[in-house]
């Protein structure tokens, strides 16, 4: 922990040293998507190239005091600058005040920039770039090699002549990895046989292979878990709009249904009812929700209805709080279960 004395100035500094390098994020991004050196040539005016002044490349203040417009040509300036700036900056100070001055804030520090730059892409293109995912694995691997997640016990592994003790940190990362994989991987080869086309990205893959290195498995299922529940926000809404405005009521009602009978057994499990009942509930509710879900994929499949939206960001957000908040949310779980 900071020294409180110390608080103040640190996170002071680590808040503009997150500006300055939320600004090089966002255009290592937008120079990706428009296949350019997110290095040279120095900053420029997308539109009318004009090259910046000092003065204008001053994080956030400079959008301020530009109006939100070029000094050159007077267009409008995406946003997105400032935003990023300043989410940035906000998950440095958010890091230091969590982890400190560490070995493993700098780690975190790195995955989190690397999380902000995919956002950035897969947002506005969906596009998740190899040089932003893949780095994660072998950071990772590091990082829970290292134990610098603090995860307690080691397993002893015996050679014959010496026994070398393997960090529980990196077995669970290894696990994570092949999670992620499995998962993703199974997804896409699922996707391809019920709608024809890869629902899923090998991006995502990558990005959750990279993360899960950091976080380990159990963490790293939390993630999946927030952020699938993060995705169905906008997308739930516009699967509705779009199938009650081409009349696609099959799809619409066995849908419904099967998101409704899948989560009745979760209800049960919290109830004073008899097991023997509750079972025969279940199981029923189960076998419906299965039925209703293949003929909502049938539907999906032959009327094309299928709407994407990059999962990446959702995702990204399911990593970042399950970084921060991820084991109180899970301790939080199991003494409910414990209860239950």
């Amino acid at each position: 922990m900071l020294d409180p004395t110390l608080q103040p100035l640190v996170m002071s500094l680590t808040f503009i040293v997150g500006l300055c390098i939320g600004s090089f994020l966002n255009v290592m991004g937008l120079r990706l998507l428009a296949n350019e050196d997110f290095i040279l040539p120095a900053s420029h005016c997308p539109k009318c190239q004009a090259p910046l002044r000092p003065i204008d490349n001053i994080p956030v203040i400079s959008y301020i005091l530009l109006g939100g417009k070029c000094h050159a040509c007077k267009e409008p300036i995406s946003v997105q600058y400032p935003l990023i700036e300043l989410a940035t900056g906000l998950l440095y100070c958010l890091t230091v005040w969590f982890f400190g001055l560490s070995w493993q804030t700098l780690f975190l520090l790195f995955l989190l920039s690397q999380l902000i730059v995919i956002f950035i892409t897969d947002l506005l293109d969906k596009s998740i770039y190899e040089i932003n995912s893949l780095p994660l694995i072998p950071a990772g691997l590091l990082y829970s090699l290292l134990n610098l997640g603090h995860v307690a016990g080691s397993f002893p592994l015996d050679l014959g002549v010496l026994i070398i003790h393997i960090p529980n940190a990196l077995i669970s990362s290894v696990m994570a990895i092949a999670v992620a994989y499995i998962f993703f991987e199974g997804m896409i080869l699922l996707s391809n046989v019920v709608f024809g086309t890869e629902g899923f990205g090998h991006g995502d893959t990558h990005l959750m292979m990279g993360a899960g290195a950091f976080l380990g498995w159990p963490l790293t299922v939390l993630a999946l878990v927030l952020g699938f529940f993060i995705q169905t926000i906008p997308a739930i809404p516009m699967l509705v709009i779009q199938w009650i405005k081409n009349k696609q009521y099959v799809s619409l009602i066995s849908g419904a249904v099967a998101m409704t009978c899948g989560t009745i057994p979760l209800i049960l499990m919290n109830t004073g009812m008899p097991v023997d009942i509750r079972m025969q509930i279940s199981m029923a509710c189960m076998v419906i929700s299965v039925i209703a879900l293949f003929v909502f994929l049938k539907q999906v499949k032959t009327a094309q209805s299928f709407t994407y939206l990059p999962l990446g960001p959702a995702l990204i957000i399911g990593i970042i709080i399950a970084l921060f908040w991820g084991n109180d949310m899970l301790a939080a779980y199991q003494s409910y279960a414990f209860h239950h």
